[in-house]
């Protein structure tokens, strides 16, 4: 298994707020699942490692 990496969620809600999240992931779509879960009401524009 892969080691943890730490990845910025880019998130934006229904009224246009965008906030970005910092989150410790296997893979993009884990920190994509694991930011959405943290941030009831967004969905994820992009995931990268930084």
């Amino acid at each position: 298994m892969a080691n943890p990496k730490n990845y910025y969620v880019e998130l934006r809600n229904s009224s246009g707020t965008t906030i970005g999240v910092h989150v410790y992931a296997r893979s993009e779509y884990d920190a994509i699942q694991q930011a959405i879960a943290r941030s009831p009401g967004y969905r994820a524009l992009f995931a990268r490692l930084t």
